[in-house]
């Protein structure tokens, strides 16, 4: 069993660059698929953390290095299944943000950094999987600059553990989740954002705490970011134990 696995789509041009990079720099285990990641069910692999290098594609057009973990609070449109979150490794995705922050600032890139809120598959591999993207079109995923930042962020996060933090999960605001891209008090694990709070319930509550590791002491809410779910979505929260904090 390989401690830490790096992971990349065959056909994402983004995610080849990043590999390529990677090759040169890091010993790392890297393993090529001929299958779109989102959709695995299961892999012959059983790492401590597994992450994915690949692009992040959006009609917006925007330069960004993401983070995140995968997961589907209701429909699974994207690969995974219906209302299933993985497991997400909160002091890897929070050390993965500082150091796509780190990397950006040293080669003066025009890229906004931040995790992106819990989405798409795979949702069942049963290890703790995280994207780590840049994006968000064909022109940033061929940008090798952003790509070597992408790969030196990967390195670190393999070669060296994350910080001890304590985990939390978020819920609220925008898919980019800029406000908890801000945080370094806790590692965040999965987030929920505003437009998928209508589908959280109990359930879905206890699943986002269960596979976020490790285990979460603080539920995290974007108080300005909750619309009209707020007061609902914080009675749900009371009953878990975890100290709810606004910011």
């Amino acid at each position: 069993m390989f401690s830490k696995i790096v992971l990349f789509y065959s056909r994402d041009s983004a995610g080849r660059n990043i590999a390529r990079i990677l090759e040169k720099i890091s010993d790392v285990n890297i393993v090529r698929v001929e299958k779109e990641i989102l959709y695995h069910k299961t892999l012959q692999i059983n790492p401590e953390v597994c992450i994915v290098a690949s692009r992040h594609k959006s009609d917006s057009g925007i330069q960004v290095l993401t983070t995140h973990s995968p997961g589907n609070f209701g429909t699974a449109e994207f690969g995974g299944n219906l209302r299933e979150l993985s497991i997400a490794p909160a002091t890897y995705l929070r050390k993965a943000l500082i150091c796509l922050e780190e990397e950006k600032e040293k080669r003066d890139l025009e890229y906004e950094t931040s995790f992106e809120a819990t989405h798409h598959g795979p949702t069942s591999l049963g290890f703790p999987i995280m994207f780590v993207e840049v994006g968000s079109s064909e022109k940033q995923w061929s940008d090798l600059d952003a790509c070597s930042a992408v790969a030196e962020a990967i390195k670190r996060l393999v070669e060296s553990e994350p910080e001890d933090t304590p985990s939390a999960i978020g819920l609220g605001g925008g898919h980019y989740c800029r406000k908890f891209s801000k945080i370094r008090k806790y590692a965040i694990g999965h987030i929920c954002p505003k437009h998928n709070l209508g589908r959280l319930d109990k359930v879905m509550i206890e699943q986002m705490i269960a596979k976020t590791m490790p285990k979460p002491e603080v539920a995290l809410i974007e108080k300005k970011g909750m619309g009209t779910e707020k007061h609902r979505i914080i009675g749900l929260l009371e009953e878990t134990g975890l100290d709810v904090v606004k910011i």
